[in-house]
């Protein structure tokens, strides 16, 4: 064999083991690490989807957020409806959260047109500060109206499973006194869960005494839903109940709205200085009065408190409170009278010194007391005074009866004789 050749073989070799080795480095620092997931999600929990649906079904998709205020104590859930599959590795929210608020979870959902499924979540916060949330916060409906698109189909979804325990919550509403002295009240109720829930009508979702079924809901839907049926029941049945989930609310009677107010003084002379006051019953926590004062000289109030207002006029002002609730209203009316205090004079065309003086006061007073202002008084209705030497003198009328007192002052020029 020529050595030559099996130089030749030999290089061959080595050349084609380099071209291996130098691919398998090649491949090995240009390989990526992996799917890029987005700053804001890389602390974060995935939870992946458990319920092996076909994803070629769904019609629509929406990413529901978890907001949370712990200012206020409250969070909401918010749905943002997506023109195509959203990608749970690296959704990053676009847009402004609502006031105050910060997200605490996202879930992924599909809707088929039937049935609303879970495709996965993220916790953002800690899943126990979460469900704490959850627990000792309050559902709100919504923070803010956010501009979201219109979701392909928007029917309510079916409901899914029955309620948790502790997260769905009755609540009584207000109860009105019927023409017939019958009851009306009204019921609705607070649901935690982030979907609709169906509960019914039996041992869990129930009425009494009485008929268990007053036609109360048995799909609840999420958030805080308040009158949302009413129950109409005899004035002699006993305290009605609804039973939501070992939870219980209940509704009496009501008060009978009325009022009364006080006036003091109800006449006298301007400007009258008159002290309102009113007393009012009917007020329940849930449905509190609410009253109006009109005053008759065009002035209105709605002071609860005692308070004064002042008549500048004379005249006779009609006054009125007006007191209600959402389910009746009660009124009481008084009147006051104000009367002014004057008089008019004039001189003796042959001394311009004596002065004549006539009460023209109302108010029918029965004592006058006339104080001319040189130091001279007197106690008629309509006296005469001489003056004794020129000059401008105050002079007051004082009057009283049974409107009380009044009095008015003048200044009367006496010119030289």
């Amino acid at each position: 064999m020529d050595p030559t050749d099996n130089q030749y073989h030999f290089v061959l070799i080595i050349i084609v083991i380099s071209l291996i080795i130098a691919a398998g480095i090649s491949v090995f620092f240009t390989a990526g690490p992996g799917p890029v997931q987005s700053s804001n999600t890389s602390l974060i929990p995935y939870i992946s989807d458990s319920s092996g649906q076909d994803q070629s079904s769904a019609k629509s998709w929406i990413v529901r957020i978890l907001w949370v205020d712990h200012q206020n104590r409250t969070y909401s859930f918010q749905d943002y409806p997506q023109e195509t599959r959203p990608d749970p590795d690296v959704y990053t929210f676009q847009g402004d959260p609502p006031a105050g608020a910060e997200a605490a979870m996202i879930r992924f959902l599909s809707w088929d047109g039937s049935t609303e499924r879970t495709q996965g979540a993220r916790y953002i916060m800690d899943q126990e500060m979460v469900t704490s949330v959850l627990n000792r916060y309050s559902l709100m409906a919504s923070l803010s109206d956010l501009p979201v698109a219109t979701p392909v189909d928007t029917r309510t979804p079916a409901p899914s499973g029955t309620p948790v325990p502790g997260m769905l919550i009755p609540e009584s509403g207000v109860v009105c006194r019927n023409a017939d002295g019958s009851y009306t009240a009204r019921f609705g109720y607070v649901s935690r869960h982030d979907h609709p829930v169906s509960l019914p009508v039996g041992e869990l979702n129930m009425f009494h005494p009485g008929s268990a079924d007053r036609g109360q809901p048995v799909v609840f839907l999420p958030g805080i839903h308040h009158d949302v049926f009413t129950i109409t029941y005899p004035a002699d049945a006993t305290n009605q109940a609804w039973s939501l989930m070992n939870k219980q609310v209940s509704v009496g009677t009501v008060p009978e709205v009325n009022t009364t107010i006080s006036i003091e003084p109800v006449s006298g002379y301007a400007p009258l200085e008159v002290r309102f006051s009113q007393r009012s019953t009917g007020s329940v926590p849930n449905n509190p009065l609410s009253g109006t004062w009109n005053l008759g000289d065009g002035t209105t109030s709605s002071q609860s408190d005692p308070f004064f207002h002042r008549y500048e006029n004379p005249g006779r002002y009609i006054v009125s409170y007006t007191v209600s609730n959402l389910c009746s209203q009660a009124r009481d009316t008084g009147v006051i009278d104000v009367f002014r205090a004057s008089y008019t004079w004039d001189a003796d065309p042959s001394n311009p010194a004596i002065i004549r003086f006539h009460s023209t006061s109302g108010g029918d007073p029965d004592v006058w007391f006339w104080d001319f202002g040189d130091g001279y008084t007197s106690w008629e209705e309509s006296p005469v005074h001489r003056y004794q030497n020129p000059g401008t003198y105050k002079v007051g009328l004082t009057l009283s009866g049974k409107h009380g007192k009044g009095t008015v002052v003048h200044s009367i020029t006496v010119p030289s004789t």
